[in-house]
Parts: C-alpha cells; structure tokens; sequence
C-alpha cells in the first residue's frame, strides 16, 4: 500500500463516511474541501456525477482540461442567455461551478451479452454548479455539461437533438447523455433516503455527496493506466477562489497552473 493512500475498510475519514476502497489521501482531503466550500459559499450547490470513455488517449490532454471545459461551458450559457435576453426574459449572471475529476481504466464487457473483457480507459467528473435559486434548471444545466464535454479533443462526443432534447450516439438514444444517476440500492448512500436521483443538493446531502464522490479517490483504477497518465496528471480539480470574487472563467485561467502542481494521479 503506498505510503499516503487511505486502507479500505477505514470508514470514515475527518467525520464523513467513505466508501470501502483504497483511497489517495490527498486527493480525497481536496475532495473534501471543495465539496464543504461549495456547500458553504454557493446559494443552490448541486453535484451531478459524470462518465465519458477516453476514446484517444493521444488527444485526450489533462493539462487544460478543466480550462477548455468551463471555456466551452460558459460559451453555451452565454448564447443561452443571449436568446433569453432577446426574448425579454430576467437576465442570468453565469452560475459558479466547481469540479472535480479523474482518469481511470478498467475492464468492462465488450457487448452485455458477452463474456469478452476489453480495456475501458474513461474520465469521471463530479461538478458543482450553483442553480441561483433555480434560475438555472437541471435540464439546461445538464444538456450544456454534457455539449461541453462532446467538444473536448480525445473524449466521447454525442450529438444532441433540440427538437427532441435527446442525445444520440450512433442508434442510441441518451436522455441524460452522459449523466451517472444516483443509486437507490446502492451501498454507497450515507443517508437512508433521498430526493432526487439526478444529483445531490449540497446543502442538504453534503455527507452522502463526499461519500459518492470519494470514489474519484479510489487506487484500483489508476494501476493500468497509460504511461501517459501516469504522471501526476490523472486526478485533478478546480480551486475555490479565497479573495475578491472574479469571473468564473478567468478566475481558473489564473488559478489552473497552480492547480496542476498540486494533482495527484
């Protein structure tokens, strides 16, 4: 076991339950920071959790990810709110978001009805957006994530449908596109019950949302994975601001360098 990995079986680390893996310890108390700032700064902190495949891992850079995702994030809010303005409607400041991801590899079955096991290299991705009292929908929220992550270089890209509101992958249809619901038989609830299977409320559920999103934190996955990821570079996440508020964009495009000396793959 490396030296600073969390043993699984621990259960709970600085007073939240965690899930039974072994776990980066530094990765997990950034987790946790962030979540607990989120909760405790943002108006309508909700977490949604998301899993797309790495489909070229030579393309796929960490370097800038999160700068280019929140980059193209915040252009699909913007031509939203544009068409929002033009119809006459309350003006939108664009929401505060958070993030944290992680590259992973795994083994998943070639086809569900088959027994042939071949190498899944994916991203998960835990993001934080605060709704502004609802100003912002799910709905929007999530079909702009995931339009988002279709256009990052090297990832998993659907197209989305606006007459139907639908994502398609080839004949496959994907209502939430790449969306992980919540689990209601999972083990993983720190809670007994909840509301919504779409994503955690980070004011109400802020216990239940470490628990789910410690599993970014997780060793097991990280053992095969490419040289190429292997360098720091596969965990990584956004940082809260400390000072003067600044606009969303620009306050990662002053902060990410830093950020990226401080991931722990």
């Amino acid at each position: 076991m490396r030296c600073d990995a969390i043993p699984k079986g621990l259960g709970f680390f600085r007073g939240y339950l965690i899930l039974n893996r072994e776990m980066d310890r530094r990765n997990l108390i950034e987790t946790i920071r962030i979540l607990e700032w989120c909760s405790q700064n943002m108006a309508t902190p909700i977490m949604l959790h998301y899993v797309l495949e790495i489909e070229d891992e030579d393309l796929f850079d960490t370097n800038r990810f999160v700068q280019r995702f929140k980059e193209k994030l915040y252009s699909f809010f913007r031509e939203r709110n544009r068409i929002r303005n033009k119809e006459g409607k309350r003006k939108r400041k664009l929401p505060d978001l958070q993030l944290i991801y992680s590259v992973e590899m795994k083994n998943r079955l070639l086809f569900k009805s088959s027994d042939v096991f071949v190498p899944y290299l994916h991203l998960h991705l835990m993001v934080v957006i605060d709704t502004d009292h609802n100003r912002y929908h799910f709905d929007e929220i999530n079909i702009q994530i995931t339009r988002a992550l279709s256009r990052i270089n090297g990832l998993e890209s659907l197209w989305f449908n606006p007459t139907t509101f639908m994502f398609l992958k080839e004949a496959r249809s994907m209502r939430y596109g790449f969306l992980k619901m919540r689990n209601t038989k999972t083990s993983i609830k720190a809670t007994s019950n909840f509301n919504e299977l779409k994503w955690h409320d980070l004011k109400t559920e802020l216990d239940d949302a470490i628990c789910r999103a410690s599993y970014l934190c997780k060793l097991d996955q990280k053992i095969d994975l490419p040289e190429k990821f292997n360098r720091g570079n596969s965990f990584g996440h956004t940082r809260p601001p400390r000072s003067k508020r600044l606009d969303p964009v620009n306050e990662t495009k002053q902060n990410e360098t830093q950020n990226e000396t401080e991931c722990i793959s």
